[in-house]
C-alpha cells in the first residue's frame, strides 16, 4: 500500500507515495511532473492590482485530470495582505472549485470563524482540505461535520501543539497526512501518527489510501 502526501511544495521521487504537490499561478512548469496537484493563489501572495489575472490561471489549470485540488487557498491573519483582498480571492477560488467539483485545499491562520462561515454557506459536496490543521477539537468536528478533511505534519512531533491533541482524537475517515515544506518525510510522518493513534501502520495506510478516493471521488 502506498503512502499519501496531501500535501507538499517540492517534488520528491518516491515510487511508495501518491504526492498532491502545491502550484502557485506562476509555477505552471511544475505541472509536468508524474504526480497529482492543487492549484490555487495563497494568500500572501494576494495583491489587487493583479487578482483577476490570477485567479484566470488557476481557472486555466483547474480542469486538468492531474489537478486534484484548488488551493493552498484560504484566509491569513498574521500578515499584512488587506483581509478583504483575500476574503476576495478566496471567494473566485471557491467558484472555481465548485465550477469543477473539486476539492479546496485550505490554508488558514487565526481565521478558523470566517471559514466556518464561509463553509456553512458552500456546496458542502466538495470536500474541503484544511491543511497544517491546528485549531481545537470542537473546531475540528465542526469542520468534520461539513465534510472537511484535516491534515496533520510536523506539528505531530510537538505534544504541546493543538493538532497533537486534536489527532488523537478526531476520527480516523477524516485525516490525511503532509510534509509541507517543514523537513519531514512522509514516512516519519507517519511513524509518528501510527504512535500516536497506536494503529498498525497498514491499517492507517488503509484508512488514509480510502480518505484519499472519498475525498477526490475516485473510483
Amino acid at each position: 500500500m502506498k503512502y499519501i502526501n496531501i500535501h507538499s511544495h517540492t517534488y520528491i521521487p518516491d515510487p511508495e507515495t501518491i504526492q498532491l504537490l502545491n502550484v502557485f499561478p506562476g509555477e505552471q512548469e511544475k505541472l509536468q511532473l508524474p504526480c497529482y496537484f492543487s492549484v490555487g493563489l495563497h494568500p500572501w501572495h494576494v495583491k489587487e492590482d493583479s487578482l483577476y489575472q490570477e485567479i484566470e490561471r488557476v481557472r486555466s489549470f483547474a480542469s486538468l485530470p492531474s489537478v486534484l485540488a484548488i488551493g493552498e487557498a484560504g484566509l491569513d491573519k498574521a500578515v499584512t495582505i488587506p483581509f478583504h483582498a483575500q476574503q476576495s480571492a478566496f471567494e473566485e477560488q471557491l467558484r472555481i472549485a465548485q465550477t469543477t467539483g473539486k476539492a479546496v485545499m485550505i490554508h488558514c491562520v487565526r481565521s478558523y470563524s470566517e471559514l466556518l462561515a464561509y463553509r456553512k454557506k458552500s456546496d458542502q459536496s466538495v470536500s474541503w482540505i484544511f491543511h497544517w490543521f491546528n485549531s481545537n477539537e470542537q473546531t475540528a468536528r465542526e469542520l468534520i461535520r461539513k465534510n472537511c478533511f484535516l491534515s496533520f505534519g510536523h506539528l505531530l512531533f510537538n505534544k504541546q501543539s493543538k493538532a497533537y491533541e486534536v489527532f488523537k482524537n478526531i476520527p480516523a475517515e477524516n485525516m490525511f497526512l503532509e510534509t509541507d515544506d517543514a523537513g519531514y518525510t512522509i514516512h516519519q510522518v507517519y511513524e509518528q501518527a501510527v504512535l500516536i493513534r497506536k494503529i498498525h501502520p497498514d491499517a492507517l495506510k488503509s484508512q488514509i489510501l480510502d480518505n484519499f478516493a472519498r475525498c477526490f471521488k475516485i473510483t
